[in-house]
C-alpha cells in the first residue's frame, strides 16, 4: 500500500494539524480540529489550501503564494478518503 503525501493544511490562512471525513447528514463531511474553537465542520465557504511537505523550505520560498495551492472541499475530501495525501505539521 502507497503512503499518503505528507501536506500541511491551510483553512482561511490558519494551519490545522489535524483532519479527518466523517459521514453528516448530508453526506460526507470535513471535520477539522482548532486548538481554541475545537472540532468543526468545513464547508464551501472556506478557503483550503494545500503545501506538499517534502519539499525543502528554499524550494518552497520561490513557488507562488510560498508553495501554498487552493484545493476544493470535495478533491480534499476524496484525497484523505483514498489516503493520497496525510495532513501533518510542517517539518
Amino acid at each position: 500500500m502507497l503512503a499518503g503525501r505528507m501536506v500541511a493544511l491551510r483553512v482561511n490562512g490558519l494551519r490545522m494539524t489535524k483532519a479527518r471525513v466523517r459521514r453528516g447528514r448530508k453526506g460526507l463531511e470535513l471535520i477539522v480540529t482548532d486548538p481554541l474553537l475545537g472540532d468543526f465542520a468545513i464547508d464551501e465557504n472556506f478557503t483550503l489550501e494545500l503545501l506538499e511537505l517534502p519539499y525543502p523550505p528554499e524550494i518552497q520560498q520561490r513557488l507562488p503564494n510560498g508553495g501554498w495551492r487552493r484545493v476544493s472541499l470535495r478533491i480534499l475530501i476524496a484525497l484523505l478518503r483514498c489516503g493520497a495525501v496525510r495532513i501533518t505539521e510542517e517539518s
